[in-house]
This record gives structure tokens, C-alpha cells and sequence, in this order.
């Protein structure tokens, strides 16, 4: 079943299938059975906060909260009734 390649002196075979069978693990290591904690979130840069806390004292949409005007646009109809 393999396929001859003139530009070699041997036959390619087809690859064998890998084992598909389950074997028991009679060592499982740690870092397999608990986690270590998240870290604690780091706040944005000084900047970023500063710029975020002017958008939300404007009203404006802010990165990762909800979108009002597109919640507003989705709710309408798409074509007039």
C-alpha cells in the first residue's frame, strides 16, 4: 500500500496509526491536582485610570462595561414596519 518515489531508493509507506488505547497513570504529579491561586488583579496604569474615570463622569462608553446606544440601536426594528 505505499507509494513509489522515483527520486528515492525506498517505498513510503502510509504512517501507523498511534495507539489508541488508555493506560493507568500510577504517578500523577502535583501540579495535576491543585492549582496555585490567580494572581491579584493589577489595576491599569495611572493613565488609563485617569482617562476611564473622565469617560465615565462624561457618560461615555467605557472598554468591557455595556454599550447603551448599541443596546439602543439593537432593540429597534431592522426594517420599518
Amino acid at each position: 500500500m505505499g507509494v513509489k518515489d522515483p527520486s528515492r531508493e525506498f517505498e513510503v509507506t502510509d504512517m501507523p496509526e498511534p495507539e489508541r488505547t488508555w493506560h493507568r497513570q500510577a504517578f500523577i504529579p502535583a501540579s495535576r491536582r491543585e492549582s496555585a491561586p490567580p494572581p491579584a488583579p493589577v489595576a491599569g496604569p495611572p493613565i488609563y485610570q485617569e482617562l476611564a474615570e473622565a469617560w465615565a463622569a462624561r457618560g461615555r462608553t467605557l472598554p468591557g462595561g455595556p454599550d447603551r446606544e448599541w443596546k439602543a440601536v439593537m432593540a429597534r426594528p431592522c426594517w420599518p414596519a
